[in-house]
């Protein structure tokens, strides 16, 4: 069976027992109009989720997508830098900084996207390398934000008045040749997140997440995207989500 058949067969489960499926896009980043992006933006015909970098920003992003009203903005970070100890996984937000200092940056990096996308920016944290100390993700709330988005299954949808929902099928290989995943093993996250959500074994009220990086699409990754579109353009079954009704300022879904 191929992947798509496979999809469609868990689409068809789905529709079998009245139910509809969620997915939601976040692209991570994004600092400024590029070729790459531009490109994204031309295919996107559904709500697009943009993790941009608040330092170093670039003031064509903001005239970019102001005629994008299907785009909202999350915040990525705040430059993007490791600051693990040495052997240790990649994380701007590890639990060695002080709380203190991640306040600090999280909050000037908050400010400055408030400012420069106004009501397309959605106050929820998409952390690099998808890790945050959990002390600190739990203390995001004092800060403002309505929501964090990370990688792989949630193991709780809210916390006080955060909510969580992450992305789940990133179409990357990044441990290996860094460009597409592959058709089958794309289609494959994509169905196994879809038939775990049906099964119960995974939080049913989590939207399935795509999680691209426009920046590194080759080729493939880029006719993949577009397939992937076409062939949920044909589903009425489909919704994908915006951010704004993923993270509410109600701060419930």
């Amino acid at each position: 069976m191929s992947g798509w058949q496979a999809l469609a067969r868990e689409c068809a489960a789905w529709e079998a027992g009245g139910r509809r499926i969620e997915l939601w896009w976040r692209d991570d980043d994004a600092v400024a109009d590029t070729p790459s992006l531009r490109r994204l933006l031309a295919i996107a015909r559904v709500p697009l989720s943009l993790a941009v970098i608040p330092a170093t920003l670039e003031p064509s992003l903001p005239a970019l997508l102001q005629g994008h009203s299907s785009v909202s903005v999350l915040q990525h970070g705040f430059d993007h830098t490791n600051r693990a100890p040495a052997g240790v996984k990649k994380s701007e937000f590890p639990p060695t900084r002080p709380w203190a200092e991640v306040a600090g940056d999280l909050a000037k990096g908050r400010d400055r996207l408030a400012t420069a996308f106004g009501a397309q920016f959605v106050p929820a944290l998409t952390p690099p390398w998808n890790r945050i100390d959990a002390g600190h993700g739990a203390r995001l709330g004092e800060l403002g934000y309505r929501g964090l988005t990370t990688y792989l299954g949630r193991k709780a949808g809210q916390t006080g008045d955060l909510i969580q929902v992450n992305t789940h099928v990133d179409v990357i290989d990044w441990h290996g040749s860094r460009g597409f995943l592959g058709l089958a093993a794309t289609l494959d996250l994509l169905v196994q997140h879809l038939a775990a959500k049906r099964l119960g074994t995974a939080d049913p009220g989590e939207p399935t997440g795509l999680l691209t990086h426009h920046l590194v699409h080759d080729t493939e990754t880029w006719e993949f995207l577009g397939a992937l579109l076409d062939w949920c353009a044909k589903k009425p079954t489909i919704n994908w989500r915006r951010a704004a009704d993923l993270f509410p300022e109600s701060g419930r879904e």
